[in-house]
C-alpha cells in the first residue's frame, strides 16, 4: 500500500491520495522462480554425473573411434529429452511423445513405417523421461547395428498397456524385433545392456528382461505405477 497526505496552509492534514496494489501473484512467480532455479541446479548436477558415467563406461568398452561415437550418440539422446521437457517447463512428459522422439533418429532414411508404436496414454516423471530416453536409445542402437534395423525386412513393435491383473499395479512395455537377422545371445553385457535391464529396475523398483529370441530381441519392462511413472486419466 503506498500514500500521500494533502496538507492546507497551516500544514494540517486534510485529505489522503493512496494506492492498494494485490502483489499476492508476484510473489508467488518470484517464489517458483527461486524454485525453478533450485531444481534447475539440482538437475544439471545430476545431468553432469550422467555424462560423467557414460563417459566412463563408454571408454571402458571401445576404443578411439568407436568410443567417440558412442558418446555423442548417447549425450545427444540425453540433448532430447532435456529439450522435450524443457518444452513443459521440467513438468514431465507422455510416454509415446518420449519413444518416438528418441527412435526417430534411428529410423532408416526413407523407410518410414518400420518403428510401430501403440499403447494408452501413460504420464512420466522428468527422471523417469531421461532414464526412458537413454533405455529405447540403446535399444534402438543395437537394433540398428545388429537387430531388426539393420535388415531391410525387419520391424520394431513398441506396445505398453496397464499390467493390471498382477500386483503392484504397473504399466508393461514390449520392444519386439521381427524380421531382422538371426539372433544370438551376447557372449557379455555391454553398457546398453547394463542401463536397460539394471538401471531401469534399479530406477523404478520394476523388472527388465532381455530375451535374445532366435527370431529377434525381446524386451519386457514392468514398472509398478508411482509418482514416476503414471496412468494418464
Amino acid at each position: 500500500m503506498r500514500g500521500r497526505a494533502g496538507y492546507d496552509a497551516e500544514g494540517a492534514p486534510v485529505r489522503m491520495t493512496g494506492v492498494s496494489l494485490d502483489i499476492t501473484a508476484r510473489k508467488r512467480a518470484d517464489e517458483r522462480q527461486r524454485l525453478l532455479l533450485d531444481e534447475l541446479n539440482h538437475r544439471v548436477k545430476n545431468t553432469l554425473a550422467t555424462v560423467q558415467a557414460i563417459t566412463l563406461q563408454s571408454a571402458r568398452e571401445a576404443g578411439a573411434a568407436p568410443f567417440v561415437r558412442a558418446l555423442l550418440s548417447r549425450i545427444a539422446a540425453l540433448a532430447r529429452a532435456h529439450d522435450l521437457l524443457t518444452e513443459v517447463a521440467w513438468e514431465g512428459a507422455d510416454l509415446r511423445e518420449v519413444i518416438a522422439r528418441t527412435l526417430a533418429p534411428h529410423e532408416p532414411e526413407g523407410q518410414a513405417g518400420r518403428i510401430h508404436l501403440s499403447g494408452p496414454p501413460v504420464q512420466l516423471g522428468p527422471n523417469a523421461a531421461v532414464s526412458l530416453t537413454m533405455a529405447f536409445h540403446e535399444l534402438a542402437t543395437n537394433a540398428c547395428k545388429y537387430g531388426a534395423l539393420s535388415a531391410s525386412t525387419g520391424q520394431v513393435h513398441v506396445t505398453w498397456s496397464a499390467d493390471g491383473p498382477h500386483a503392484p499395479a504397473a504399466v508393461r512395455i514390449d520392444w519386439t524385433e521381427t524380421g531382422g537377422p538371426e539372433v544370438s545371445p551376447p557372449t557379455r553385457r555391454g553398457f546398453g545392456s547394463r542401463l536397460v535391464e539394471i538401471g531401469l529396475a534399479r530406477e523404478f523398483g520394476g523388472r527388465v528382461e532381455l530375451t535374445f529370441a532366435r527370431q529377434g530381441l525381446h524386451c519386457c519392462m514392468r514398472l509398478p505405477l508411482s509418482r514416476k511413472i503414471q496412468m494418464a486419466a
